[in-house]
């Protein structure tokens, strides 16, 4: 009666049930682990999964997906957000969808050995050069993390700007 998933696995799901088609990213933690979900089941479901050579690169992948019309995202952690963000504003220039999942660490660098914040919040909202609106969702516990990825979709694709899921 119940299902007991994490909410990388969740969003691994809740991608394959978006319809979107196209999983391009590089191995962060903690954001590895929705590759390695989709690594095993994308193909079922006729998704294709990339893993590129960096973070600059997957983000690439997915505006290029998204402009030949296949619905694509990427998922990252604070350090790889900063990479994609000259990519972030192109996506926001040349209006092509693109979702990005950030999947934070509890701190900066080491994390919680150190200190515990969110910031990677005012990157994704304020990040990336010049006048670059975006969307920023936050999700608030597994469910979300399923149902967010319609949500980023139809965001991505009705307003033509990018999508970053902050979970």
């Amino acid at each position: 009666e119940h299902i007991l998933l994490d909410g990388n696995t969740a969003l691994s799901l809740g991608t394959i049930d978006a319809g979107i088609r196209l999983y391009a990213g590089y191995p962060i933690t903690p954001a590895s682990t929705i590759m390695h979900n989709l690594a095993r089941i994308f193909a079922s479901y006729g998704g294709i999964l990339h893993q590129s050579e960096d973070e600059i690169s997957a983000i690439g992948t997915v505006l290029g997906s998204y402009f030949a019309g296949v619905p694509a995202v990427t998922a990252t952690s604070g350090p790889g957000l900063s990479l994609k963000q000259e990519f972030i504003g192109l996506s926001v220039a040349s209006e092509i969808p693109c979702i990005l999942i950030n999947v934070q660490r509890g701190g900066p660098s080491t994390g919680l050995p150190t200190r515990t914040e969110q910031a990677d919040l005012f990157a994704a909202a304020f990040g990336s050069h010049g006048d670059s609106p975006k969307v920023v969702l936050s999700v608030s516990n597994v469910e979300d993390c399923f149902f967010v990825m319609h949500l980023a979709r139809y965001l991505t694709e009705k307003l033509r700007t990018p999508v970053i899921i902050m979970s």
